[in-house]
């Protein structure tokens, strides 16, 4: 299949307070990030934020561009879309925001779509890559993460390179 026919996936072990990928238990205790990516090879990134077992915890996220995959500097939270799924076959409108503070329920996906041409210049130089912040604003335990699905493939390629170091 080539990738312009789907997505680029990426879903790193989770380390609890500091990475969100796959599914952990209280994983974003103290805040926790997403994985960094690189958006130089894609126009859209979707940021599948998800939970199981929670009623109580809510979250603050922004999107957060970075100067590379370790970055020494980032920016502030730039504009996104997104939308609450949260019993079977939701599909609501996409929502813009430069924040987003997550309703406290069991069983939730946030689905958060980044726009590469959202990135910024800072210095003259084109941000590539982006992250979520995740903040805890409720200390509750949510067992959850963060998938991320690449898409809009810049280039007609059957494999791309990437997008984490």
């Amino acid at each position: 299949m080539k990738t312009q026919d789907g997505f680029h996936f990426v879903m790193p072990v989770s380390s609890k307070g500091v990475l969100a990928g796959d599914s952990l238990a209280d994983n974003f205790d103290g805040g926790t990030d997403s994985q960094i990516v690189c958006m130089s090879k894609y126009k859209t990134a979707y940021f599948l934020v998800h939970w199981g077992v929670g009623t109580t915890g809510q979250l603050t996220i922004t999107a957060v561009p970075c100067d590379d995959a370790t970055p020494s500097h980032t920016t502030t939270a730039i504009p996104f879309q997104y939308k609450k799924c949260s019993v079977t076959e939701t599909e609501t409108a996409w929502t813009t925001s430069s924040s987003l503070y997550t309703d406290p329920a069991s069983s939730s996906l946030y689905v958060i779509k980044v726009q590469a041409e959202n990135l910024p210049q800072v210095a003259g130089v084109k941000y590539e890559y982006v992250k979520l912040a995740i903040a805890e604003t409720d200390d509750d335990p949510l067992l959850g993460g963060c998938i991320i699905m690449m898409a809009d493939p810049r280039y007609d390629e059957a494999i791309l390179d990437g997008v984490t170091v």
